[in-house]
């Protein structure tokens, strides 16, 4: 009888080991195929945010990354992420990293620019400089552009890169966006008298086109051939020529663009050139003379085997905010009044942020060199 029992009890205690090992092992296996469903999900997601740039962006130094902000570019340290989930740690950094600077330094703010808790944009923004206010410098960071600043009777940080010894001559720069503006307007007086006398014209009886004559053929053509402003001609100085061609000013319009750069554009346009036009930020109002010239030299071209792009006007801001409508219209516009030549929006892209305007115009090095490859990758 009392072997019986304990039969039993041994009978029983084996069952109950079995449905748990089972339970266990059914348990390891789901865990591991979750583990391997989310080792694939990443590298998936990691194929799809890489994109080929055709000349690499810079890096700042070590694991720090320049990021665009407002209208200034600042430094992110790395944060490290702990717990189960997707909390991450307030920021913190590396007081030993701070080095003080002996007396006060006096330095003035070169931009309209954030004053952060900690040196880095995961830091807490607590205030922010105007140009030209005056800030007291007390500490540097070894290994980062940021500077510790005494700031509301406490301290605080602020890149380096936008404050300096030296005040802006505010004079001087009104002085620069008055000249700029009665030149726009002039221009838009040109291109209004411009355009009556065209439509004058074409009210006139048009003469018979001329007997087609053949293509120029072009000994050594270029490869690419960038026609711009001085928009054009900073992403020339950032990419460091890029391997490419630049017919480029500063403050140029529509008459140096049909006086001057396809002029000297034309011997350097043969088979396989891709010639790209970046005109208009300065005179968006003569987007009809722009589109008439440019289909004229698009045939001529492309008849030698060269392809003609014209690029969107980007964005501009303060002071030069009455341009936005006259952009806007024009790149609504251009696209449709083009033959013969492929549109590349930039400005769309740009329109969603991250992009800094030193001066209300031109962009700063990471902006131009982003430009140029989102420009660059549609060419084909």
């Amino acid at each position: 009888m009392k072997i019986s029992k304990v039969m039993a009890i041994v009978i029983i205690a084996v069952s109950v080991c079995m449905t748990a090992c089972d339970n266990a092992g059914a348990q390891t296996g789901n865990e591991t195929a979750a583990v391997t469903d989310e080792a694939a999900a990443e590298e998936t997601d990691t194929k799809e945010d890489a994109e080929p740039t055709v000349i690499p962006t810079p890096t700042a130094a070590a694991d720090d990354t320049k990021v665009a902000t407002g209208s200034g570019t600042e430094v992110t340290p790395s944060v490290a992420v702990t717990g189960s989930g997707d909390e991450t740690e307030e920021p913190t950094y590396d007081k030993e990293d701070i080095v003080a600077v002996e007396g006060d330094k006096v330095m003035y703010a070169q931009h309209s620019v954030n004053v952060r808790k900690g040196p880095g944009t995961d830091f807490e923004i607590v205030g922010r400089l105007a140009i030209n206010d005056e800030i007291a410098v007390i500490g540097e960071s070894k290994t980062t552009p940021w500077k510790e600043i005494r700031y509301k009777d406490s301290t605080a940080f602020v890149h380096g890169d936008y404050i300096s010894t030296e005040q802006i001559d505010l004079e001087a720069l009104k002085a620069a966006q008055e000249a700029a503006i009665a030149t726009q307007a002039a221009a838009a007086q040109a291109a209004a008298e411009q355009a009556a006398a065209q439509a004058a014209a074409q009210a006139a009886p048009q003469p018979q086109p001329a007997v087609q004559e053949a293509p120029v053929q072009v000994a050594s053509p270029v490869k690419t051939l960038f026609i711009g402003d001085s928009r054009t001609c900073q992403m020339q100085s950032v990419t460091g020529g890029g391997n490419c061609n630049w017919i480029c000013e500063y403050a140029q319009s529509f008459e140096w663009f049909r006086d001057t750069a396809v002029v000297k554009a034309d011997p350097l346009v043969g088979k396989g050139t891709r010639v790209v036009i970046c005109m208009g930020v300065n005179d968006p109002n003569n987007i009809n003379n722009y589109a008439a010239v440019t289909n004229q030299k698009a045939a001529e071209w492309t008849a030698r085997g060269a392809a003609v792009y014209y690029v969107s006007i980007n964005p501009v801001d303060h002071p030069y905010e009455d341009k936005t409508v006259p952009i806007d219209s024009f790149n609504a516009t251009m696209p449709g009044l083009l033959s013969g030549v492929k549109w590349i929006d930039t400005a769309s892209t740009v329109k969603q942020g991250g992009f800094v305007l030193e001066d209300g115009i031109h962009y700063d090095s990471a902006g131009n060199l982003t430009i140029f490859n989102m420009i660059y990758r549609n060419l084909r």
